[in-house]
């Protein structure tokens, strides 16, 4: 009786626990490319507040880079020429949002950032890409 009440429970989980503990690489996960990234907390950084925010930052330009990293080896894959890389990249750029942040107790982070895949897809809709339908 009692797994069958934890099951549930962690069905039901609300959207701030879903969000992993941890790096993910990024994905198509229906109509957007996702990544998580962890920043950890720099001890060096006194204020709590300051810590946080400062390993959130980290967080989300570690999650960028992996998106940029990730449309590379896309674009190399599918022979993109270089001015379609351009476009996606600077399409990354643009588009990209925080979709959700799991706060860790040590001042750390985990920033989960998406790119809507219409948004690549409107800068390189090349033949062979895993925003190309």
């Amino acid at each position: 009786m009692a797994f069958a009440l934890a099951s549930g429970t962690a069905l039901a989980q609300p959207p701030e626990m879903q969000i992993p503990w941890t790096d993910v690489a990024p994905a198509r996960a229906g109509d957007v490319v996702r990544t998580a990234a962890l920043g950890a907390a720099d001890e060096r950084i006194g204020s709590f507040t300051a810590r946080r925010a400062a390993a959130r930052e980290v967080a989300r330009r570690r999650a960028l880079a992996a998106l940029h990293e990730w449309a590379d080896d896309a674009l190399a894959a599918a022979r993109a020429e270089p001015r379609e890389a351009s476009a996606v990249h600077a399409a990354v750029d643009r588009a990209a949002r925080v979709a959700g942040v799991r706060p860790l107790v040590d001042a750390g982070a985990v920033v989960v950032v998406e790119v809507p895949v219409d948004a690549l897809r409107a800068a390189c809709a090349r033949e062979g890409l895993p925003w190309v339908d």
